[in-house]
C-alpha cells in the first residue's frame, strides 16, 4: 500500500515516475553486476537497518566504466523515494564504493505490501525476522544466518531509472521503478515498521534518465564495452564508447611489449640488423676506395 507523500522541503523528493523522465540512457547508462555470496552483520539503527557485506576479489559491479564494490545496505520504512506520485511501504538501498575514488553509487530498490513472492522477497523475510528476533532495539546487532545471501538474488534485472544525487543520497543514483518492487506480505512490513521509524530525509537531484534495457548488457570485465554519463549540454550526457576488440587488441600490444623476454629478443635482433648494416657499409667503403668495382661481400649472413 502507497502513502501520501508530505515533504514540504524546498527541494523536494525526486519523484521516480515515467512522466518525469527527461530521456533515455539506454546507451548511456551502464550497470553491469556480478555480486558475491557474503556473510552479514544487521545493525538496527533506530530510523533503518543496516547490513554489511562482504567485498570480494573480483569486481562487483561496473558503472558507467567504474568499478564499485558493497559498502553497506541499508533498509528503510518508508521509502525515501516516491513513486509515481507516493511514497511506498519500504525501501532497500545498496551503497556502493568506488575502487578508484569518486562518486558513490547507491541502487535503490522499493518494496510494497503484497501477496505475491519472489528470491528477493523470502531473502528479505529472512533479514526483517532475524533482526526482530535478536536485534529490535536501537544500536543492537545480529548475525545473518542466510544461506546463499547474494545481491545477484535481490537486485532486479529489469529496466531502471538514473539521475544524479544531490541531497539525500549525493552520487550516482540507480533506482527500480514501483513495477518491478519487491513483493513482502502485510505481516512482515508490520514486523519492519516495529522494530524502526521513518526516516525524514529529502532526497533530490538531477534530471532522470531511464534505462529500458536494464542492468548486464555488457560483461564486467577490465576490457569490454564501457559507457561514460557525464553532464554536458541540453542532453546532460555525454557518451564516450570504447569498443571490445580495439581495447582488446591495445591491452595484448601492450603486455606483449612490456615482457622482458620478448624485450630482449628486441634487442638481440635489432643490434644484429645493426651490425650488419654498419659491416655492409663498410665493406662497400673499403670495395669503393680500394677497387673502381665495389663488390658485397659474398657470404655476409653466413
Amino acid at each position: 500500500m502507497a502513502t501520501s507523500n508530505t515533504n514540504t522541503s524546498s527541494n523536494p523528493t525526486i519523484n521516480i515516475s515515467p512522466q518525469n523522465v527527461y530521456g533515455n540512457c539506454d546507451l548511456k547508462c551502464s550497470y553491469n553486476f556480478q555480486y558475491n555470496q557474503s556473510n552479514s552483520v544487521a545493525t538496527n539503527n533506530g530510523v533503518f537497518i543496516s547490513f554489511s557485506y562482504d567485498k570480494a576479489n573480483t569486481n562487483q559491479v561496473m558503472y558507467n566504466n567504474q568499478n564499485y564494490y558493497v559498502t553497506k545496505i541499508n533498509l528503510f520504512t518508508p521509502s525515501l523515494h516516491i513513486f509515481n506520485g507516493n511514497s511506498v511501504n519500504a525501501e532497500l538501498i545498496i551503497e556502493h564504493a568506488p575502487e578508484m575514488g569518486g562518486d558513490l553509487l547507491h541502487v535503490c530498490i522499493p518494496i510494497i505490501s503484497s501477496s505475491n513472492s519472489s528470491d528477493a522477497s523470502n531473502i528479505l523475510n529472512e533479514m526483517i525476522q532475524s533482526v526482530a528476533n535478536n536485534a529490535p532495539s536501537i544500536n543492537e546487532t545480529t548475525n545473518l544466518n542466510i544461506s546463499d545471501f547474494n545481491l545477484n538474488n535481490i537486485v532486479p534485472n529489469k529496466p531502471f531509472f538514473a539521475y544524479t544525487g544531490t541531497e539525500g543520497l549525493v552520487g550516482q543514483v540507480i533506482v527500480f521503478g514501483f513495477k518491478n518492487a519487491i513483493p513482502l506480505n502485510q505481516s512482515i512490513l508490520k514486523t519492519l515498521s516495529s522494530i524502526i521509524q521513518a526516516y525524514p530525509i529529502t532526497v533530490s537531484g538531477g534530471n532522470l534518465f531511464f534505462n529500458s534495457k536494464g542492468p548486464n548488457q555488457s560483461q564486467i570485465s577490465d576490457n569490454g564495452i564501457y559507457i561514460s554519463c557525464q553532464p554536458t549540454g541540453s542532453s546532460e550526457e555525454e557518451t564516450q564508447v570504447t569498443y571490445s576488440n580495439v581495447s582488446n587488441t591495445n591491452y595484448n600490444l601492450d603486455s606483449i611489449f612490456k615482457n622482458p623476454t620478448f624485450v630482449l629478443i628486441l634487442q638481440v635482433i635489432v643490434g644484429c640488423v645493426v651490425f650488419i648494416i654498419v659491416f655492409m657499409l663498410l665493406n662497400f667503403g673499403y670495395n669503393y676506395f680500394t677497387s673502381s668495382s665495389p663488390k658485397l661481400p659474398k657470404n655476409i649472413f653466413f
